[in-house]
């Protein structure tokens, strides 16, 4: 009998063993089940569910077990009845959802519209949802143009085409407005001149025979609300004159702030698509400029026309780029900046204000604005033709999106038609509930550019109803904790310097009594060395810094232990929990160092090659080439030893294009038939599109011959081959040309040397001769020379 009882005890410890350490007797890191002391604590967990059956009668098998807080695949080991199981789920509930439909006035392009989340922390929830492009769709264009005299001749060209403009956009929809507006600059110095005669006529200029003045200057003056009135656009352009201003850069964004906010004056539709079109020569003024004409106050970004005009040019400096940004898309604005393509310098920088705001586009108008049509056409198809999901979530919320559609993009889709049904996958995970204080978090996922949206109502589940004051299971100052604490949620909170499951001790008597509760493991230290026994309870240490914490049943966690990237905790990309990192929406990994999704795993401008160029899988936002194939590179793109077709054309490239090689003459044309050669000014070894292979090669000259071959849809092998050979300088050529060019410029030193030397001869030879001529002595003489004998004569001696 004795041997079953020792059997039975060694059963019940391999078990108690496994569990604490595993099968494979790894001692493993403490759940975050059992060291859980309070219900909300416990279902922060997904893994937990919490019990409320006191402590006494909340067992295991035979072993009495210290906590409430159990895994749920062990539940059923659990006795606890089902009414005092607190283990809530997720909930969707459906509160709006019509149908998509096109309609002349009532356009669904999203569906459902508005939906109910109910979440339990940590937990990812999927739902689906649904997009299409409406036929139909209304259009607001508004364009605002430069009125500087440098664009006259754009002005001038715009009048001419606004009626054939409106016709084109008629074509896309019969439900189309469009408007006018013009700025110039800020009227103080030095952006405009202050001379009274300036201000009233700022210049003039030449117009056929005509000599034109230029109007006074104005900021921003809003011609034409948006109008089904065609015709009226073209007058308005054409009858509005230009003016004039000092500096280069022009008062842009003043006027893109004011078309953007002010929706009553300029009329802006709700459900339509909006379109603001501004065109310049010149680059644009930023935040900060307003300071040389005294201006300090940052752009509140209101609207504030008094009648056509912007009156508060002095008061408001220009807006930021950012402030732009934001302004645009709060308000479903979609930018097509058409700029002049003289300068290119201006282009530019245009391109790089794009980058910098959100549904925009940049495309050049030529020198008489002759494209502009073509160029309001193609960047509006472009805005229209993709779809991109934006969602106003927290740090709290991880959102990711997928899709059906051929042409996925990040949070969208290309390439999509008018009518096409796209299906996105919405998946919703709560990280966090700091700063949640019950009032649902709302979520829009909205297509940019337009006034639709699914709207989220998300409430968390961040705590026990049995937590909340009066619940049936809240009990303050209860006897069964001796008086000196509430019991919640089955287990008791104790006042300050009570201890034990009941409150029954007191904190300063007895630290050391049921120090087998502070035990996590056998063999362990008391409270994991990291923290006092009292009562049966741990009370952790405090740590030297105030923002690291020791915490658990046993402190055998804390926020400072985890895996770092970089040197920073979680990469400075989540909180650390017990060991573990709680990544922010969009990272993943033990250290939060991965980022989520393949994007950046898809090499740009080649997404239709997939993932890897499928070759290969995405780990932790990197490329992990197959073994079993021979590519390697950043995408999984290149294959240093795989055959290619660079040998077998190249005598072609030769023959049919230069002339030369082993197959000129009759084999060239039989041999070559099999390939369509075209000759090209440039080849770009950098921009390769999908299914392009670079080669190059070196004739007997040693010239480079580059060029490149690819399949059309018919599999005829397309080489593109540059015209012109990259050839090395002749070695014989460079050395007697060397040679040369030293013999030269010795020669030529030395003949002027020798003409210097003849000329200074020359000087110094007639300066000898004036001196010469110049002397008052005989030549015979010696001016020094005074004779022995001296010599007087008699006056009055006669001889």
């Amino acid at each position: 009998m004795s041997w079953m009882i020792s059997l039975v005890i060694i059963l019940s410890i391999h078990e108690i063993s496994t569990q604490k350490f595993g099968s494979n007797g790894v001692k493993k890191k403490s759940t975050d089940c059992e060291s859980h002391e309070k219900c909300s604590d416990c279902l922060h967990q997904l893994e937990c569910v919490w019990c409320i059956e006191p402590f006494e009668s909340f067992k295991t098998n035979n072993e009495s077990t210290m906590s409430h807080c159990v895994l749920r695949n062990s539940i059923e080991q659990v006795f606890c009845p089902p009414d005092l199981l607190i283990d809530p789920s997720s909930s969707e509930t459906i509160i709006t959802q019509r149908p998509l439909q096109s309609a002349q006035s009532d356009n669904v392009q999203i569906t459902p519209q508005q939906m109910k989340l109910t979440l339990r922390l940590g937990e990812e929830y999927k739902f689906n949802f649904q997009y299409a492009q409406a036929k139909n769709y209304p259009i607001d264009l508004y364009y605002v143009m430069d009125y500087s005299a440098s664009m006259e001749v754009h002005r001038m060209k715009l009048a001419k085409l606004g009626n054939k403009l409106a016709e084109t956009m008629k074509k896309i929809t019969s439900n189309f407005r469009i408007g006018f507006g013009s700025f110039v600059d800020k009227l103080d110095m030095p952006f405009v001149s202050t001379i009274p005669e300036k201000l009233i006529t700022p210049c003039t200029f030449n117009k056929g025979k005509y000599k034109i003045q230029c109007v006074s200057p104005y900021s921003f003056k809003n011609h034409m609300s948006l109008s089904t009135n065609h015709t009226k656009f073209s007058s308005q352009v054409s009858e509005a004159q230009v003016s004039g201003n000092l500096d280069t850069p022009e008062g842009g964004f003043d006027a893109l702030m004011q078309a953007i906010v002010c929706k009553k004056e300029i009329g802006w539709r709700y459900q339509a698509r909006h379109l603001l079109v501004f065109s310049t020569d010149a680059e644009f003024h930023i935040a900060g400029d307003g300071k040389l004409a005294g201006v300090l106050i940052p752009n509140d970004g209101k609207c504030h026309m008094s009648g056509d005009e912007y009156e508060g040019y002095l008061t408001y400096d220009y807006p930021s780029v950012s402030h732009l940004n934001y302004v645009a898309r709060k308000n479903n604005i979609n930018l097509i900046f058409a700029i002049v393509k003289s300068d290119k310098d201006v282009l530019r920088s245009y391109e790089f204000l794009s980058d910098s705001i959100e549904n925009s586009n940049v495309g050049a108008l030529d020198e008489n604005s002759e494209n502009v049509i073509d160029l309001v056409l193609d960047n509006y198809n472009k805005i229209v033709d993709s779809v991109l999901i934006e969602t106003n979530s927290t740090e709290n919320v991880e959102i990711k999106l997928t899709s059906n559609c051929t042409k996925p993009i990040k949070n969208g889709c290309s390439d999509i038609h008018v009518g096409e049904i796209v299906n996105f996958t919405a998946s919703i995970k709560a990280l966090s509930c700091a700063g949640y204080n019950g009032t649902p978090i709302t979520i829009s996922f909205k297509p940019a550019g337009i006034d639709e949206s699914l709207t989220i109502e998300l409430d968390l589940i961040c705590g026990c109803d049995c937590e909340v004051p009066r619940n049936p299971y809240n009990f303050p100052n209860s006897a069964n904790c001796s008086g000196f604490g509430d019991m919640v949620c089955g287990v008791c909170n104790c006042l300050p310097g009570r201890y034990g499951s009941q409150c029954e001790c007191d904190g300063q008597h007895s630290h050391t009594l049921n120090e087998t509760n502070c035990i996590q493991m056998p063999g362990d230290p008391v409270c994991s060395g990291l923290g006092t026994c009292k009562c049966g309870k741990c009370e952790c240490f405090s740590r030297p810094n105030s923002e690291q914490k020791i915490s658990g049943k046993y402190c055998q966690c804390d926020n400072y232990s985890c895996n770092r990237e970089h040197g920073l905790l979680c990469a400075g990309r989540g909180k650390c929990s017990c060991g573990r990192c709680l990544c922010n929406a969009g990272w993943s990994g033990s250290a939060c160092e991965c980022p989520d999704g393949n994007s950046t795993c898809i090499r740009e401008g080649h997404s239709d090659d997939g993932v890897c160029s499928g070759r290969g899988t995405c780990k932790c936002g990197k490329c992990e080439c197959s073994e079993s194939e021979l590519y390697t590179g950043k995408y999984c793109e290149d294959c240093p030893t795989c055959m290619d077709r660079c040998n077998e054309v190249r005598d072609c490239v030769e023959c049919k294009v230069f002339r030369t090689g082993t197959l000129k003459g009759g084999d060239c044309e039989l041999k070559c038939t099999p390939y369509v050669f075209q000759e090209v000014e440039e080849i770009k070894e950098d921009e390769l599109r999908k299914g392009e292979r670079m080669c190059r090669f070196l004739d007997r000259k040693t010239c480079s011959i580059l060029y490149k071959y690819y399949y059309d849809g018919d599999k005829n092998l397309i080489v593109k081959v540059q015209k012109y050979k990259r050839c090395p300088p002749n070695a014989l050529v460079w050395t007697l040309g060397v040679i040369g060019t030293i013999v030269l410029a010795a020669l030529v030193m030395l003949l002027v040397w020798k003409l210097f030397t003849t000329i200074h001869d020359r000087r110094e030879y007639v300066k000898f001769e004036n001196e010469r001529k110049n002397l008052k002595w005989h030549r015979d003489e010696n001016p020094l020379y005074r004779d022995a004998i001296t010599t007087f004569k008699n006056p009055c001696y006669n001889t």
